[in-house]
């Protein structure tokens, strides 16, 4: 999200990073939360609005006028902090066709294990809970809101860093579960997807017998001793 132009404590943020967390909120939810009134809340969310960062649907839940539901609009979504330049979408276009989607793969899987060694760096938890609390609190700072559920085996992701590159190469996802898996040592079942439209990205644990570990990327047999 853009942090400059929507500053996390004024009320538009506020309003942003709600819809980002829950997906859709009333003018009253919004206003209880902020604790100012409807009449000011729904002057802010036509300011979102106009810039193109909410939207807004009509729902009828029984007799009587319908509520209007607002949620995040795909401007909004692609705001938030991203990890990947465009050029990250060129460069596996140009190694789908002149390798293959099976080197591809491969390649994905070296990057997901570097990336979890950035993380792993960084954690001294013992057990699995621990670790999750503290690879919540790294990407909540590297700008990826996140949230364990009160079960501690399920992991929520509120914005996608690769949301473009995902939209065309699916393989970015599971890219991005294996270096979660490499981090927490245990296998994740990737159930939810903002790419495939849901509001977050929802990893659920699968503890396995054996602790899965990271192996050392292969030698380039090119390369001189």
């Amino acid at each position: 999200m853009d942090t400059t132009r929507y500053p996390s404590d004024s009320p538009a943020g506020i309003i942003l990073r709600y819809l980002q967390r829950h997906a859709r909120a009333t003018v009253k939810e919004l206003a209880d939360l902020i604790g100012v009134s409807t009449t000011a809340v729904r002057d802010h969310l036509v300011h979102l609005q106009a810039e193109g960062m909410v939207e807004v649907t009509s729902e009828r839940s029984g007799p009587g006028r319908p509520r209007l539901v607002y949620s995040l609009s795909e401007k909004a979504q692609k705001s938030f902090p991203k990890q990947y330049d465009r050029l990250i979408s060129t460069l596996l276009r140009e190694l789908i066709e002149l390798e293959g989607e099976g080197k591809v793969e491969q390649l994905l899987d070296r990057v997901s294990q570097r990336l979890a060694s950035e993380y792993a760096d960084r954690m001294a938890g013992s057990d699995v809970a621990a670790r999750l609390n503290e690879l919540r609190a790294l990407l909540e700072q590297r700008g990826v809101p996140a949230e364990i559920d009160p079960e501690g085996d399920v992991l929520r992701l509120f914005a996608c860093p690769y949301y473009d590159v995902a939209a065309d190469y699916p393989e970015v996802c599971s890219m991005e579960r294996r270096m979660i898996e490499y981090v927490l040592g245990e296998k994740l079942v990737l159930e939810d997807t903002i790419r495939a439209g849901a509001h977050n990205c929802r990893f659920v644990l699968r503890p396995q017998d054996i602790p899965l570990t990271m192996t050392p990327p292969a030698a380039d047999p090119t390369t001189e001793v």
